[in-house]
């Protein structure tokens, strides 16, 4: 390589806005290019890492402060393959993590009345509790549940979800009907439990693409679900040594000129500009749309919705299982409880913490508020099959395609941004196609290293 492209690369100034999972993990990926090509900025509004801002920290130890993660980080073997990889490349501790799910309903003709109705293992790792006085009524239960999840396994299994002349994809709410899954295995199980992982409400859960959870389903099959013990304050640590960091400053307008991508910033200082080489906007779609009107017209098509989640100690309100407090502290590697409670369009999920904290989200009853450790409302990303085209062909992803639909000359004559175009790139659980989770941060992180010409260390 001469001297001039080694200077050249040296002088390549990358502005990194956010600090989520995918902001720290492109800037760590820039920033260690074995060919020192980068200098990483990373930029963020809000006075703490956004990765950990609403964690708490729990108690100390020999390695250090333990940290409770609000929102919670579990996650599956098998779907979260570079995840793993990159923990494993960075010397991340994490450890299988069984659990344990009850199920109830709020009843409506009762404020606050809660009929638990199962519970169950994860990965049938254990036999669940017999309702006293229920005996026989369990025992059905139980059959009707377990013949329905196998049929909905099967047909995750063998039955891919539709293509429709338009290129849309079919919907779960639809994948559901057509495979005629039970009414009240869908509303009482399926829904409750799904829609806690995507943190949605049933109705937006039934609107996202079919292929989404029967792969998501697929690959976590049978798989351990792990968790980092420490909690991901430690995965922050090592994303972040050696970058420059800066806290409070909001990016108000991102401009592509002849010169490179100029940030209109606003600091303690006030508002100014900034040029860069080039800029990574790891933030929800809403906000790359505000900021960069070249994706606007795409990333408008992306819904989001807002989420409560409330770490807290008000135990007045919750299910039996979680009545007994000195069922909470188990051991490492002992079951924890997480208690699904549904309204029949929303389901409260709450996770009791082996701290004795508990972490309920999207709360359906009111908590007291001298309770309240940490509460915090998170934009989620939600998913169609209409935004789930608009994003494959921003991330130039393959997909169901029709040469002759009326979608794709749409597409042609408006000659939408793509992602890398002008110098900015995107970056989130929501830049791939797949699930909104932490799995999409690390590889839309690993897609715009790899668009720069970066190694990935841990493939």
């Amino acid at each position: 390589m001469s001297a001039k492209v080694v200077m050249e690369g040296r002088g390549r100034d990358v502005a990194v806005v956010g600090t989520g999972m995918a902001g720290l993990v492109t800037a760590y990926l820039l920033h260690h290019d074995r060919q020192q090509r980068f200098r990483v900025h990373l930029l963020d509004k809000s006075p703490q890492i956004s990765l950990t801002a609403e964690s708490i920290a729990t108690a100390s130890t020999h390695r250090g402060t333990v940290w409770a993660d609000v929102p919670m980080r579990a996650f599956a073997g098998g779907y979260y393959h570079n995840l793993l990889r990159m923990y494993d490349h960075l010397g991340i501790c994490y450890q299988p993590q069984p659990f344990v799910f009850g199920f109830s309903r709020r009843l409506a003709h009762q404020a606050h009345a809660v009929e638990p109705y199962m519970i169950h293992a994860s990965n049938f790792h254990q036999t669940p509790p017999i309702p006293r006085g229920h005996f026989v009524r369990w025992i059905w239960e139980v059959i009707y549940v377990l013949f329905c999840y196998w049929w909905f396994v099967l047909c995750c299994f063998f039955v891919r979800p539709l293509v429709f002349g338009n290129s849309e994809g079919e919907s779960f709410d639809h994948y559901l009907r057509r495979n005629y899954l039970p009414l009240y295995y869908i509303d009482s199980y399926l829904l409750p439990m799904i829609s806690s992982v995507c943190t949605c409400s049933h109705v937006q859960l039934r609107r996202f693409p079919a292929s989404d959870i029967i792969a998501y389903k697929r690959l976590i099959h049978r798989q351990p679900h792990f968790v980092v013990p420490d909690g991901v304050y430690t995965v922050q640590e090592k994303l972040l040594r050696g970058l420059d960091v800066r806290l409070g400053v909001e990016t108000m307008g991102v401009l592509p000129t002849s010169q490179g991508v100029q940030l209109t910033l606003r600091g303690p200082t006030g508002v100014y500009t900034q040029l860069f080489d080039l800029v990574v906007l790891a933030v929800s779609p809403d906000v790359a749309a505000a900021i960069f009107s070249p994706a606007r017209p795409s990333l408008q098509e992306v819904p989001t919705t807002t989420v409560q989640t409330v770490a807290h100690t008000d135990f007045s309100n919750v299910v039996a299982p979680l009545q007994d407090r000195s069922a909470l502290h188990p051991g490492p590697g002992s079951p924890q409880m997480i208690c699904f409670c549904t309204n029949g369009l929303v389901t409260e999920a709450i996770h009791a913490q082996p701290n004795g904290i508990l972490i309920t989200t999207n709360p359906l009853t009111s908590i007291d508020p001298t309770t309240i450790i940490r509460s915090a409302v998170f934009t989620r990303v939600l998913r169609t099959p209409a935004s789930q085209g608009v994003l494959r062909e921003i991330f130039r992803e393959d997909g169901p395609t029709d040469a002759g639909s009326k979608r794709d000359v749409l597409v042609d004559e408006l000659a939408r941004w793509r992602n890398g175009d002008d110098g900015v790139y995107l970056a989130g659980g929501w830049c791939w196609d797949g699930m909104v989770l932490l799995e999409g941060c690390v590889v839309s992180a690993m897609r715009v290293a790899t668009d720069l010409g970066v190694a990935i260390p841990w493939i």
